[in-house]
């Protein structure tokens, strides 16, 4: 039943129809309803109200179709909704204020070619944008397009058919800083650059079954609060599909990098012209969370490729279960600088740096590394601190965290340097386990003139202890001038040569197994009961004994800036304790053999200085008297010990004076003794003496 109601005279006139009817055919009724009745002509418009109409998922609401310009040829049909609301997963976004004025309705379709609307959502608004959409029982479209975004532009276009949907969406230029206004970071700032989306989505119901992401940022610049997240004009495009079957989720990536700089602390990447992109492809589990990556490639230009596979999960934080990953760097230089000196710094390897080739494997079992392999072509080591450098290193190391794996390694270089210590090309095997090191070859190490023998070297892995290690070998006709002219040490002549016994380190303390004898100035050294304490700690602790056995004093004195002595020397320092590698106690004692036979000469610089030692006073005597013509005098002995206590040497001599000590007992002519008065003495104040007198003056030969 429909009624028409007239407007009273002098004012523009209209009719509304309202009824209940299906909607095609109250529209053929209104359009005939103009033709047929002559009070048409009296009206500016018609209005049909049809209220509500529904689909499965979508509902349209308020809907109200106008036939406007009566009087004019045509007329124009217009089609108004107040709001149509989407199925899920658009729920959120509902379009209001509908106006199309370009659209047909029949055989059960609401087709709207040209309109308008405005948007609504919980998230953000937009000004009014062109629609149009189709309605039919089977199959529902719209297209919202130039729809204004944070200084972009986008295109939303959706399709219901049953319970399949799908949306695509299409955004260019957005402003990623006008876009964090509407879609606020927690902790991150964007400043500058646009953002490309396209998106393509698809499913049943109200889940999501397919997609496809690609995602372009052009110049993007932002900071994380915290400063661990930050990128400074980053150029960067991405894809991301993803499949779902079988209750498994299949995806695909892409990720390059092609300009500007990114940083993930502690990593600092900037493209410079150089490609950087990673690929990737697995599944995810959703209910067992859990990531599988089938294959995964991350492709450095200038520095190399990290591929390989991997498993993780995400119950309880975040669990890598295994992996295996392969590196190929044709660029070590490039791949120390930048991806392994960030986590070096602040560490006991911050300052090394790595050149040459590798090729490595590694496998990762629930978090932890279980073996390794690494092949190494024209390797360079250089450290900042020089601890140890390397040149021309090759060869392939294995290890395995299989304790039923002893895996063969080999390596060889052209030259190592540890410390000032240079020491020549060699090869070496070693035997690899879980948790042991073993050389499998004995070596001779070409150093400073001569050579150390390794005979044998094993490190044993503890747990919750340091390691132990074990070490057996010997030194031959190592040069003491090259060895003091590689530590800067005052000059020195010889030889070293000898057996090392076995030195072992373990429970943090390193002991020498036996008597390390060191043959120098036509003598002997002999080092025993080593041990130390702390060794690689802040405050390292040394115990030893030192045996001395008749070095020639005249080379021994050409290579210090003391003065001349002819003769032997012999002595011991004897429970040698040193904390950080100061005295702290000993007993030592340094003088003439009772068996020395050889010429025995001092020179007057001698004197003055030995005299300064103990305080004496043969420095005046020698200036005041006729004895300061001559240069050099004759004597019977010498001798002086120290015992270090709390800080103080106690000060002896070949002979007990009630008033002191001999240092010097004189003999032949010219006769001159030295006798020392100050028999306690300040240990630094000692030391300190001992550096002015060995090296006021350039050395003289005698």
């Amino acid at each position: 039943m429909y009624k028409l109601w007239e407007r009273p005279p002098g004012r523009e006139q209209h009719a509304i129809i309202r009824g209940r009817v299906a909607a095609p055919t109250a529209l053929s009724w209104l359009i005939a309803l103009i033709l047929i009745t002559p009070i048409a002509q009296a009206l500016d418009s018609l209005a049909l109200n049809i209220g509500t109409l529904a689909g499965t998922q979508w509902k349209l609401e308020s809907i109200n179709i106008t036939l406007i310009d009566l009087t004019r040829t045509p007329q124009q049909l217009a089609l108004t909704i107040a709001k149509l609301s989407l199925p899920k997963p658009f729920d959120d976004l509902n379009l209001a204020n509908i106006r199309c004025t370009d659209f047909t309705w029949q055989n059960q379709a609401l087709n709207c070619k040209q309109g308008r609307a405005d948007i609504r959502s919980k998230r953000w608004q937009s000004p009014s944008t062109d629609f149009s959409f189709q309605v039919t029982q089977q199959r529902s479209t719209f297209t919202l397009s130039n729809l204004q975004l944070a200084g972009g532009r986008i295109k939303i276009t959706g399709e219901e058919q049953g319970e399949r949907w799908q949306l695509r969406i299409n955004a260019k230029a957005v402003e990623g800083r006008l876009l964090q206004q509407l879609l606020p970071l927690s902790g991150f700032e964007l400043k500058t650059g646009k953002i490309d989306v396209k998106l393509q989505v698809s499913g049943s119901g109200g889940q999501v079954d397919a997609f496809i992401l690609k995602a372009g940022l052009h110049g993007l610049t932002g900071q994380s609060e915290d400063g661990r997240f930050a990128s400074e004009d980053l150029v960067l495009v991405s894809t991301v599909s993803g499949q779902y079957h079988n209750g498994l989720w299949q995806w695909q990536s892409h990720v390059e990098m092609n300009g500007g700089a990114l940083y993930v602390e502690p990593l600092f990447l900037e493209a410079a012209g150089q490609e950087v992109a990673l690929n990737a492809q697995g599944s995810w589990d959703a209910v067992n969370k859990q990531i599988d990556i089938s294959s995964a490639s991350y492709w450095h230009a200038t520095i190399g490729e990290l591929s390989g596979s991997a498993t993780i999960r995400y119950r309880q934080g975040i669990s890598l279960e295994q992996a295996a990953l392969s590196l190929n760097s044709f660029n070590l230089q490039g791949l120390s600088e930048t991806y392994l000196k960030p986590f070096l710094e602040q560490s006991a390897l911050q300052g090394l740096r790595l050149s040459g080739h590798v090729k490595a494997k590694f496998s990762i079992h629930q978090q932890a590394l279980s073996a390794w392999t690494a092949s190494f072509n024209n390797l360079g080591l250089n450290d900042a601190s020089s601890r140890v450098q390397i040149q021309g290193g090759a060869g392939t190391l294995n290890w395995s965290s299989d304790e039923r794996l002893d895996q063969l390694s080999e390596f060889s270089w052209q030259r190592l340097q540890i410390g000032a210590i240079p020491i020549g090309s060699a090869k070496m095997s070693l035997s690899s386990r879980t948790d042991s090191i073993r050389l499998l070859n004995k070596i001779q190490l070409p150093v400073l003139g001569g050579s150390i023998a390794i005979n044998h070297f094993s490190w044993q892995a503890k747990k919750q202890q340091e390691p132990e290690v074990s070490f057996e070998g010997s030194i031959n006709k190592l040069s003491l001038e090259q060895l003091s002219a590689a530590l800067d040490w005052t000059p020195l002549s010889g030889t070293i040569s000898g057996p090392i016994p076995r030195v072992e380190y373990s429970n943090k303390t390193l002991s020498l197994g036996g008597e390390l004898v060191i043959k120098v100035f036509d003598g002997e050294i002999k080092v025993s009961n080593l041990a130390s304490s702390g060794l690689f700690t802040d405050f390292p602790k040394l115990h030893g004994d030192l045996e001395i056995d008749n070095l020639d004093l005249d080379q021994l004195t050409r290579r210090f800036e003391f003065g001349g002595i002819t003769g032997r020397l012999s002595g011991y320092v004897r429970h040698l304790y040193m904390e950080n590698w100061q005295p702290v106690t000993f007993f030592s004692w340094l003088g003439t053999p009772e068996n020395d036979n050889s010429r025995r000469r001092i020179s007057q610089k001698a004197v003055k200085n030995i005299a300064s030692i103990g305080g004496g006073g043969a420095s005046d005597l020698l200036s005041r008297s006729f004895l300061s013509f001559f240069e050099t005098f004759g004597y019977d002995k010498l001798g002086l010990g120290c015992y270090l206590h709390d800080g103080v040497c106690q000060l002896m001599g070949v002979e007990a004076l009630e008033s002191g000590y001999v240092i010097i007992s004189g003999g032949g002519l010219p006769r001159i003794d030295v006798i020392g008065y100050n028999s306690r003495v300040d240990w630094d104040v000692l030391i300190e003496r001992l550096k002015r007198i060995t090296t006021s003056e350039p050395s003289v030969s005698y």
